[in-house]
């Protein structure tokens, strides 16, 4: 039997992967990107963290910064250390977007089940649906993704809320970060929860749709690409699973609204002299 030969381009990618295996293989350089998931620090502040000696910290950050996961900005005599998820996005590319067509898949066996016993209301349509949509935004991507990210709760529209009492929509925009609605005092919803992050490019999130609108899970990557001096926002959502009116094209609706008469107006609105 014979094995094609890879590519040069992947080559390097297996080269890039296996550094970023080896990188993630250790807890301790593990918990030290949990703590620059957070913010970025300094070296110095790094060490205090952990029991062992600063060289050892340093070594192990030079095999986060040989992987690509961290990126060092030195400030006079300070070293600051960054978190850089885009060798995390690759890893995302390779080992978990290939196989969501089988976890489609799988539910789509569910659903099989399902519906042969009878297990579905009327109300509820079984679904494994794909929206995708483009939007223009007069705006460059660093002032689309400041909006998107940090301004969230200014063009959220008040009829996306599911509480009575919710004070803003957030995104928390790092690995593990939650978008969600809240409500004061610590309760509200979260909508999703990112698990790839690339400034001010790309952001993946995933979420569950509750009852009744549920039980389905969302896939949502949300892009930015410069077009001359404007910047098309391109939406793609994937639910799978069993959704409350799915497939009448509500969802589109609802999207459009949400990015167009919310974000694209407000990154849009004039300015105040």
């Amino acid at each position: 039997m014979k094995v094609a030969r890879k590519t040069a381009a992947e080559r390097q990618e297996d080269r890039v992967l296996v550094s970023l295996w080896n990188a993630l293989a250790d807890p301790t350089r593990r918990a030290i990107l949990d703590m620059l998931r957070e913010a970025p620090r300094t070296t110095g502040a790094l060490s205090e963290h952990f029991p062992t000696s600063r060289f050892a910290v340093m070594k192990h950050l030079n095999v986060l910064e040989n992987a690509g996961l961290v990126v060092v900005r030195r400030r006079g005599r300070e070293r600051w250390n960054h978190l850089n998820a885009v060798p995390l996005q690759l890893m995302y590319e390779r080992w978990v977007k290939r196989y969501e067509g089988l976890w489609a898949s799988k539910l789509t066996d569910l659903k099989s089940r399902i519906e042969g016993e009878g297990m579905l209301t009327d109300a509820m349509t079984s679904t494994i649906e794909q929206v995708e949509l483009e939007i223009e935004i007069a705006a460059s991507p660093e002032k689309v993704w400041k909006a998107l990210m940090e301004d969230t709760t200014f063009w959220w529209p008040k009829s996306f809320y599911t509480g009575p009492k919710a004070k803003g929509f957030h995104i928390e925009p790092r690995l593990g970060g939650r978008a969600y609605e809240d409500w004061g005092n610590n309760t509200g919803v979260i909508w999703f929860q990112v698990f790839a992050l690339n400034p001010p490019h790309s952001v993946d999130l995933q979420g569950c749709m509750a009852v009744p609108y549920g039980p389905a899970h969302t896939l949502l990557h949300l892009e930015l690409v410069a077009r001359g001096a404007a910047t098309v926002l391109k939406v793609s959502d994937s639910t799978i699973g069993f959704t409350k009116g799915g497939g009448d094209g509500s969802k589109l609706a609802g999207w459009r609204e949400l990015f167009e008469d919310g974000l694209k107006k407000y990154v849009e609105r004039p300015s105040k002299k």
